[in-house]
């Protein structure tokens, strides 16, 4: 089942914010439980138990800085002070540094490939919110897949076009939130972060897309136009 997600209204949508507010409650819970633990194994031969958990803290507040510039960008968006700085951009040095930027790069790393182009490709884009629509896009991936496989994200330029496709095996099969509604739809598609994403990419004129297969597979295309 293939969809072009809608990116018009999203704002309206009262459910953006509960997704995200629940995902801040879920992190911060994440994190108070793995101090909890540590607390538990101190001075105990735990083997590498204490330094598990602490790597779990450190991604979980990875995520929660990154949640909190979700809400920045909402907040002035409904303020109606929101400004889209797009400039010409090198696509490929841009990917990269995202790629290798602290403290997302150990997240990143071993989920993207960065496809290369012998001639320099250019986009123009905002980079700020093209950062926050790949790194929402990393994030609602690995929050829905299953713990023993990493999301794959390949970035690739084709004609006229920057691709970017995450995929991933999903951790449940298609019940709440991929469960069919009263229209037939799939609800992956009318989730609010997808929205945002949606809107995000149109921001620049691309398009955002989800095809959710049989079983669990699911995979998000994202189109920016770009030039060489």
């Amino acid at each position: 089942m293939k969809s072009s997600v809608s990116a018009q209204n999203f704002l309206d949508d009262s459910r953006l914010i509960e997704d995200i507010f629940h995902e801040l409650k879920s992190i911060v819970a994440s994190i108070l439980s793995s101090v909890e633990l540590i607390v538990l194994y101190d001075g105990k031969a735990m083997g590498n138990k204490i330094t598990r958990q602490a790597e779990s803290i450190k991604s979980q507040v990875i995520e929660l800085d990154f949640q909190l510039q979700n809400i920045r960008i909402i907040q002035h968006m409904l303020d109606k002070t929101f400004q889209l700085k797009r400039k010409m951009t090198n696509l490929l040095f841009f990917l990269g540094q995202l790629v290798r930027e602290e403290p997302y790069n150990n997240l990143l790393s071993p989920a993207v490939e960065l496809q290369q182009s012998k001639i320099p490709v250019e986009a123009n884009i905002d980079e700020s919110v093209m950062r926050q629509l790949i790194l929402n896009l990393f994030f609602w991936m690995n929050r829905h897949s299953t713990t023993h496989q990493t999301p794959k994200m390949v970035f690739s330029f084709e004609p006229g076009y920057l691709e970017i496709k995450g995929t991933f095996y999903a951790n449940y099969i298609f019940s709440s939130p991929f469960k069919s509604s009263e229209k037939g739809d799939n609800e992956i598609f009318h989730q609010p972060i997808c929205h945002m994403m949606s809107y995000f990419a149109a921001l620049h004129d691309g398009t955002f897309e989800i095809l959710a297969e049989p079983e669990k597979n699911v995979v998000a295309l994202v189109r920016i136009p770009c030039k060489a």
